[in-house]
C-alpha cells in the first residue's frame, strides 16, 4: 500500500512534469533549439577532449550515454565527463 507521503511524492512530481510540459509544449523551438545546440558543442567538445587527450592519456568513450550526457549539459558536461574519467575511474 502507498504511505500518504510516497503519495504526497507523487503528486508532487506529476504537478512537476506538468509544469515542465507546459512550458516545453509553449514554445517548443526554444526547447529543441537549446537541446540541438548543446548536442553539437558537446559532441564538438567530446571529440577535442578525445583527440588532444591521447597525449596525456585521456579517453573519453563516445557512446550513448556520454552523448547523452553532453547533449543534455554541454561543455560543462563534457568537462565533468573529462573529470570523473581522469580522477575517478
Amino acid at each position: 500500500m502507498i504511505s500518504s507521503k510516497d503519495a504526497l511524492w507523487i503528486a508532487v512530481g506529476i504537478i512537476a512534469l506538468f509544469i515542465v510540459m507546459g512550458r516545453i509544449l509553449r514554445n517548443p523551438m526554444s526547447f529543441f533549439g537549446v537541446l540541438l545546440r548543446n548536442l553539437v558543442f558537446g559532441v564538438m567538445g567530446l571529440a577535442v577532449i578525445d583527440y588532444l587527450g591521447k597525449g596525456i592519456g585521456l579517453h573519453v568513450p563516445f557512446n550513448l550515454q556520454t552523448a547523452g550526457v553532453a547533449s543534455l549539459l554541454g561543455l560543462p558536461g563534457v568537462a565533468a565527463l573529462a573529470v570523473v574519467q581522469h580522477f575517478i575511474l
